[in-house]
């Protein structure tokens, strides 16, 4: 896994026993991906099979992110957007995780290339 995956999984609560992320196989708390079922709301989180799928999701949408050029701070704003999370301490926090090796203003395809 990316340190960027782990970062945002942290951030979602995934380490956190008994955590929605935690109990649905989801580190990123996606809401639609190729492993992601909805029982009960067709716009809710994804439930996951594995752990091992759900990391492979969330990996997958960081590339689908990096591919369209974003930035880190695009990236996260887009993950987390504002109405549903504090956007800015979000993006703070990862930054602060990559221990100055980032800013909001680095290309995501660079920021995946960074291992923990």
């Amino acid at each position: 896994m990316t340190k960027l995956a782990y970062l945002i999984a942290k951030q979602e609560g995934f380490f956190k026993p008994g955590s929605v992320p935690a109990r649905d196989h989801n580190p990123g708390d996606l809401r639609h991906s190729p492993h992601s079922t909805h029982p009960g709301d067709p716009n809710g989180i994804g439930v996951i099979d594995t752990d091992a799928d759900g990391w492979a999701d969330e990996e997958r949408q960081l590339k689908l992110y990096a591919a369209r050029g974003l930035t880190l701070g695009q990236a996260i704003y887009e993950w987390a957007p504002e109405i549903e999370n504090n956007s800015a301490q979000y993006l703070a926090n990862v930054i602060a995780g990559f221990g100055g090796l980032v800013d909001a203003d680095t290309l995501l395809s660079r920021v995946l290339e960074i291992q923990a």
